[in-house]
């Protein structure tokens, strides 16, 4: 595979997950991306975000490579490609979901045989869902709803992990509004 402007975001992970391994180097991609993943786009994020418990310095070798450069003012850890759209980050791990951390992710794609974890649906209704619960970020809510209509959801799991949380008040008054939502849709 190769970068240029017709590579997919799915391709793109799959080329970094490669070219990381070659390296030794574990990554997980999480955040936006899974959730244009898993909504075939209905919403559509121009970044790739990868924890990895990598070194930096390794990371950034291993991107240069396939011709990323780290971009100005990302503090380093955000890469851009001349031949594609996307962009690429690696948030300081490890990888949490609100007071439950650190996780173990759930889901995987498979692209052109190179298996890219990544957050499972239920993981990333809960990563949507923090930003609902802290930033009262409706568009997060949006997308968490996308994916639970997109995949089946581990509800129980949900409700667990939402009781862990502080704030319960606030947190279980928003997670109804969630549950309505995507009760709603199945009616």
């Amino acid at each position: 595979m190769q970068i240029d402007e017709t590579t997919t975001r799915e391709q793109l992970a799959a080329i970094i997950v490669d070219k990381l391994l070659q390296h030794n180097i574990d990554a997980v991609l999480v955040g936006g991306s899974v959730v244009s993943i898993y909504t075939a786009n209905r919403y559509a994020s121009d970044d790739l975000d990868f924890i990895s418990p990598a070194a930096h310095d390794r990371i950034v070798k291993a991107m240069a490579e396939l011709s990323f450069n780290r971009t100005a003012g990302g503090m380093g850890k955000d890469f851009e490609h001349p031949k594609t759209r996307f962009t690429v980050e690696f948030p300081t791990g490890p990888i949490s979901l609100g007071e439950t951390g650190p996780v173990t992710p759930d889901g995987s794609i498979e692209v052109d045989g190179i298996t890219v974890r990544m957050l499972s649906p239920t993981q990333s209704v809960m990563d949507r869902l923090l930003w609902f619960f802290y930033g009262n970020d409706r568009q997060c809510l949006d997308q968490a709803v996308w994916v639970a209509e997109a995949y089946p959801i581990n509800v129980e799991q949900l409700l667990e992990w939402a009781q862990r949380e502080p704030d319960q008040e606030k947190i279980q008054q928003k997670l109804q509004v969630f549950l309505k939502r995507i009760q709603r849709q199945k009616a």
